[in-house]
């Protein structure tokens, strides 16, 4: 019993370190993946396909308005961080968003085979709204 317990403890340690390092790695994107430019050009049209397409793919976690506190985040770890900030849209690049929406990182899952290069860019153009583009 008390090995048991032990290796209880251990396994529960091995979590607890396994997402605390998760969530501190930071998400590193190839520089000529941040360097690639929308080849769209964002117009209201753009914008409410990119708004349904997150509603169905990206409203459980990153939530409504991109602040990362969709109805899912109490499950997921570590939750999506905020998309909404003035930092966030000055460090990003469009090419880094496309990136991530296309290859993803664990809790996240890419959408490389579910969705189509101008539906991602379309998504893209979204998020820059949030950011008030």
């Amino acid at each position: 019993m008390k090995k048991l317990l032990v290796l209880v403890a251990i396994l529960y340690t091995g979590v607890l370190v396994g997402t605390v390092t998760q969530e501190r790695e930071p998400w590193i994107v190839p520089e000529e993946e941040r360097a690639v430019e929308n080849p769209l050009t964002s117009s209201d049209d753009l914008i409410e396909e990119g708004a349904e397409l997150y509603r169905k793919n990206c409203l459980m976690c990153h939530g409504e308005t991109g602040k990362g506190d969709g109805p899912a985040t109490a499950r997921i770890k570590p939750a999506p961080p905020d998309l909404t900030p003035e930092a966030a849209r000055e460090r990003m690049t469009d090419g880094e968003i496309f990136y991530k929406i296309t290859v993803g990182k664990r809790p996240m899952r890419g959408m490389e085979r579910k969705l189509s290069e101008d539906q991602r860019w379309s998504l893209v153009i979204f998020v820059r709204s949030l950011q008030g583009d």
